[in-house]
Order: C-alpha cells, then sequence, then structure tokens
C-alpha cells in the first residue's frame, strides 16, 4: 500500500520539484498541503460514515481509527 501511495504522488513530487522559482514553489507546496487537509478530511469522514452504516457505534469506529476518541469519530463522521 506504502509503495502503490508513494507511486501516485510521484508526479506532484516531480512537478513540485520542476518549479524553479523557490518562492512560487513554495505556494504550489502551501496549494498542495492545503488540497491533501481537503481531500483528507473527505476520506476520514466518509471512512467514519461508513463504518457507522456498517452498525458499529462510535467507540468501535474510534477504535478502528487509530484509537482516537468516540467524540473524535464522530467529529471525523461530520466532517469536521
Amino acid at each position: 500500500m506504502t509503495d502503490s501511495l508513494e507511486a501516485s504522488l510521484a508526479p506532484l513530487h516531480a512537478h513540485l520539484r520542476a518549479i524553479s522559482d523557490l518562492s512560487e514553489r513554495y505556494k504550489a507546496i502551501r496549494d498542495a498541503e492545503d488540497l491533501f487537509e481537503s481531500l483528507k478530511r473527505t476520506q476520514l469522514q466518509e471512512v467514519a460514515q461508513g463504518l457507522r452504516a456498517e452498525g458499529k457505534k462510535w467507540k468501535e469506529v474510534a477504535a478502528i481509527m487509530g484509537g482516537v476518541s468516540y467524540q473524535r469519530a464522530f467529529q471525523y463522521g461530520q466532517g469536521e
């Protein structure tokens, strides 16, 4: 999984390294960071909601999601 994830990010890495103007590269890195945070939030929400749809309680969802609190799991489910 990690190898395929790294492989899927390789084009982004190459794109960023190809930006020779370092201030422009910095801006592009920050834009990528914002995009990744949005993607992460969406994915965590989908996982939390999917686990709930499978009938799991928030405490079970929390355990599956790395042992976060059940309140945090609920927040993930709300997209927070």
